[in-house]
This record gives C-alpha cells, structure tokens and sequence, in this order.
C-alpha cells in the first residue's frame, strides 16, 4: 500500500499555468500558420489573376492585330457611332478585301466589338464578321476586359477620321478579377492597315 501511495504522489498532473503556457503556444503558432496560408492564397490569386488577363489580352492582340493588318481600310458605318465624337472609339470596323476585287462586299466587313458580360464588371469581345443577317459573331474573350479603345493615325498624325486612317492604336485594359488580384493592366499595340 505505501508503494502505491508513493507512486501516484510522484506521479503528479499538469498544472494550470502549464497548461496556459501551452495553450498560448499553440495560439501563436496557430496564428502564424494562418497568415501563412493567407499569404499564399493571396499570391496565388494575384498570379491566377495576371496570367488569365494577361493570356486573353495576347490572344485578342493577336487576333485583332491580324484583321487590321488584312485590311484594305477601316470603314466604321456603324449608326450608333455615327454622330458620337470620336468616332469609332469604342469598336473597331474593317473591311478585309478577302477575294482582292477591291469590292467591298458585306461578308468582308469585320467588326471588333466589346459588349458588357453578366457580371457587370467585364466586358466580352466579339468579333462579328459580315453585316446584316448574314452576319456571324463569336465571342473572342469573356469576362475579361474591362475597356477598349481604338484611335486612328496616318501621316499628318493621331485623331483623324477612321476612314483616313493608316494605322490603328488599340488600347485593351483588362483585369481578370475586379477588386482582387492585380489592379487594372493596359495592353496597347499598333497595327498598320495593308493599304498604309
């Protein structure tokens, strides 16, 4: 009996300011792995951020550099920009002489254009190819871009008619996730017509 009532005196518990030492430990190591982890959710959403506006901003430059290069000239017959200084600012309009008859026909008539997405943040580049009913659009890129404009330049300089110009300045701000992420990016190139 005195054997065992030595064993259990000197086999004693923990006491209760170990107890908080411990609890306070692990507190700050929790609190440390937290930030952590937040850290590296917010590193991986600014990437994820950059390279998906970054990858559709290519693709339309690509796409859209392309069009302006075949083109013959830039007709901009749009009605609703018509009357709006400056004109054409807000879509871009071409007629590519695809069967080089230097005939504009109206399924050689393309249209780059930004229409506003569901999310009311972004818009969705079209590209419309021809006019009227026979017109076909497709969606270059969703939920992206939150702006575009395009100026048009010759020899005498920017800021002329559309139909005079000789080269198109495209101007595409873009930002995957608005209000996360990276801030707003600017993407501008030039484009020569084939005619300039």
């Amino acid at each position: 009996m005195r054997r065992i009532l030595r064993t259990r005196s000197s086999d004693e518990g923990v006491t209760l300011v170990e107890l908080l030492v411990a609890m306070f430990l692990m507190s700050i190591i929790s609190g440390l792995v937290v930030v952590g982890v937040a850290q590296v959710a917010r590193v991986l959403i600014h990437n994820d951020d950059e390279n998906r506006g970054l990858q559709d901003a290519k693709i339309i430059m690509e796409r859209l550099s392309r069009d302006v290069r075949q083109a013959r000239a830039v007709v901009c017959n749009d009605p609703t920009t018509q009357t709006s200084p400056p004109r054409c600012a807000n879509h871009l309009q071409l007629w590519v002489d695809a069967n080089s008859d230097y005939v504009q026909q109206p399924s050689e008539v393309i249209t780059w254009t930004v229409a506003p997405s569901s999310d009311g943040a972004h818009f969705d580049v079209l590209r419309t190819v021809g006019t009227g009913a026979s017109a076909t659009t497709t969606v270059q890129a969703t939920s992206l871009i939150v702006g575009a404009i395009f100026t048009y330049c010759n020899a005498s300089g920017c800021g002329v008619q559309p139909e005079a110009a000789t080269v198109v300045n495209i101007d595409l701000t873009y930002d995957a996730m608005v209000g996360l992420g990276t801030n707003t990016r600017h993407a501008e190139f030039s484009a020569m017509i084939r005619n300039g």
